[in-house]
This record gives structure tokens, C-alpha cells and sequence, in this order.
């Protein structure tokens, strides 16, 4: 039987090439499988022997039962070797599905991430939007409380004015008035 080799290139959307090859068999590379042999002849000899001699029925039975053990003998390490063949072509196929499953669990990883990170970015700029739209509120604001501020304190230095005038009048009058100190206040009439 000649060589033979089982070739499989599998291709991925990963970029995965995958290569082997499998020797079914070199033991017989080179040998003629048309030869055959005369089986009228016994073994180790030239002459052929008569069909009607007992060593006939016995060189036919001796070349039948080794042929038949060397053809089982071919057939079982065939079908080993196809076995072999078999078991390399579905670990092959596995080894390809799991890479595949691996590389599009990788591209989920890597869009999710991606699509967090956008998130996020949104998220960002949402705040920044309304970080300037507080500032810009706060800043009108700003003069508006100051404004406030200013009123209260002039209302403030205006009951003081009034409070220093109201001082100032009463003042004078217990000036004027030489028997009024301390004024408002009630004095015993004995002392």
C-alpha cells in the first residue's frame, strides 16, 4: 500500500490555520500488490506440485491460511490507522470549535468594554454639561444674593443711624433737663 497522508486546513475568523498529517501506513511503500503467488508450488520449491498429491491440498491450505493472516493482519492495522486518522480529525475539529468560541467570547469581552468606556465617556460630558450649567446658575445668583446682602445692610446701618439720632435726642433733652438722669427711672420721693 502506498503512503498516504490525510491533509485538513482549517480556516477561522481568527486567523487560525491548523496543519497535520497522518501516515496511514509505510510498511508496505514500494511493494507490488499485483504480485501473486502460484499456488500449484510448495513452498521453497521451483517445480509446481500435482493437484491430485496430498502436498497440493496442503501448500494450498498453508498459502491460503497466511495469505488470510496477512490480509487480516492489513486490514487491522488499516483500520487502526483510520482510527488514528479519525481521533486526530475530531480533536482537530474541537481544538477548532473551542478556539472559535474562545475568540468570540474575547470580541464580546472587548465590545462590552468598549461599550462601558462609551458610557462612561457619556456620562462624563453629561456632567460636564451640567457642571456648566450650575456654574452659570450659581453665577447669576451670585449678584443677585450679594444684591440681597447689600439691602439688609443698608436697612441695618439705617436703624443704627435712626438709633444713634434717638440717642442723640434723648441726650439732649437730659441735658437740658438737669433732674432726669438716670431718664425713665423711678425715684423713692424721701431721698
Amino acid at each position: 500500500m502506498p503512503f498516504q497522508s490525510f491533509e485538513l486546513l482549517v480556516s477561522t475568523n481568527c486567523s487560525f490555520y491548523f496543519y497535520f498529517s497522518v501516515k496511514i501506513s509505510q510498511k508496505y511503500k514500494g511493494r507490488r500488490t499485483d504480485e501473486k503467488r502460484n499456488p500449484n508450488m510448495h513452498m521453497g520449491q521451483n517445480k509446481p506440485v500435482q493437484k491430485k498429491s496430498p502436498l497440493y491440498e496442503e501448500s494450498t491450505i498453508i498459502f491460503a491460511s497466511s495469505q488470510n493472516e496477512k490480509l487480516v493482519e492489513i486490514e487491522k492495522e488499516k483500520r487502526l490507522a483510520l482510527i488514528d486518522a479519525w481521533e486526530e480529525n475530531e480533536k482537530a475539529k474541537a481544538q477548532t470549535k473551542a478556539y472559535k468560541e474562545l475568540c468570540s467570547i474575547e470580541s464580546w469581552e472587548n465590545n462590552m468594554k468598549t461599550a462601558l468606556e462609551l458610557d462612561l465617556k457619556k456620562m462624563e460630558e453629561n456632567l460636564q454639561v451640567e457642571k456648566t450649567e450650575f456654574s452659570k446658575k450659581f453665577k447669576k445668583k451670585i449678584p443677585e444674593i450679594e444684591k440681597i446682602a447689600e439691602a439688609k445692610r443698608e436697612k441695618i446701618e439705617k436703624q443704627k443711624e435712626q438709633e444713634s439720632i434717638k440717642v442723640e435726642k434723648i441726650s439732649e433733652k437730659l441735658i437740658a433737663t438737669p433732674n432726669a438722669y438716670p431718664p425713665n427711672t423711678k425715684t423713692c420721693g424721701c431721698f
